[in-house]
C-alpha cells in the first residue's frame, strides 16, 4: 500500500495503521490468494477462504482508521475504539487454534479453507496488532521532558500524561470514562 500516516500521528496511530498495512500486504501475497488477483476488486472472489476473509476484514478496518480517527489525537476520536477492538479480533481470528475461523467460514458457505493456513510471519504480524504503544494519552511520549516517568491520572490510574497540557487537552475526551480506581488492600 503507497498511503502513509501524518508524520506528527500518535503513535498509537502509526503502529494500529503500520500494522494493519503490513498485514494486508502479507495476506495478498499469500498462496491461497493466487485464484483471486486476476479479478477486479468488486467481483466476488474466486477463492473463499480464511486468508481472504482475513484480506477483507483488515482492508474494511483500514477506511475507518483513515478517515474517522484522527491521527494526532486517536484516543479522543469514537471510533478508535472499535479499530483496536476490529484489530483485536483479526488478532485472535489469526493466531486461533480451535478452528473458529473455519467454522465461521463454514457457516456462511465459504468452503475453500482445506489445507489453507496463516504463514508464521502473518501469524507473528497478528499477534502485535493490539500492542499499543503506552505512552502519554495526549502525545505519545514514553517519558516527561525532565526524563522522568509519566504522570498518571489522579482519579483512575490509568491515562498517563508526559504533561499537564497533554491532561489538559485529554480531559473533555478522558473524563467520560474516567472511574475512580479501585481500592487496594493494604
Amino acid at each position: 500500500m503507497r498511503f502513509q500516516h501524518a508524520p506528527d500521528a500518535h503513535p498509537m496511530y502509526q503502529h494500529v495503521f503500520v500494522t494493519h498495512q503490513q498485514l494486508a500486504k502479507l495476506l495478498i501475497e499469500h498462496p491461497a490468494m493466487r485464484p483471486n488477483l486476476q479479478q477486479t476488486f468488486s467481483t466476488p472472489a474466486n477463492s473463499k477462504n480464511k486468508v481472504y476473509f482475513m484480506w477483507d476484514f483488515v482492508l474494511r478496518t483500514f477506511p475507518h482508521l483513515a478517515a474517522q480517527v484522527d491521527p494526532r489525537d486517536p484516543i479522543s476520536s469514537p471510533m478508535f475504539s472499535d479499530v483496536v477492538g476490529r484489530a483485536w479480533q483479526a488478532k485472535f481470528l489469526t493466531i486461533d487454534e480451535t478452528g473458529e475461523l473455519n467454522k465461521m467460514n463454514a457457516s456462511v458457505g465459504y468452503s475453500d479453507d482445506n489445507g489453507v493456513e496463516f504463514t508464521d510471519e502473518i501469524k507473528a504480524l497478528a499477534n502485535t496488532l493490539d500492542n499499543l504503544p503506552d505512552g502519554c494519552a495526549g502525545c505519545g511520549k514514553e517519558k516527561r521532558d525532565n526524563g522522568k516517568l509519566l504522570m498518571v491520572c489522579a482519579k483512575c490510574k490509568e491515562e498517563k500524561y508526559c504533561s499537564t497540557d497533554c491532561q489538559k487537552k485529554r480531559w473533555k475526551s478522558h473524563k467520560r470514562h474516567c472511574e475512580p480506581a479501585p481500592a487496594t488492600a493494604a
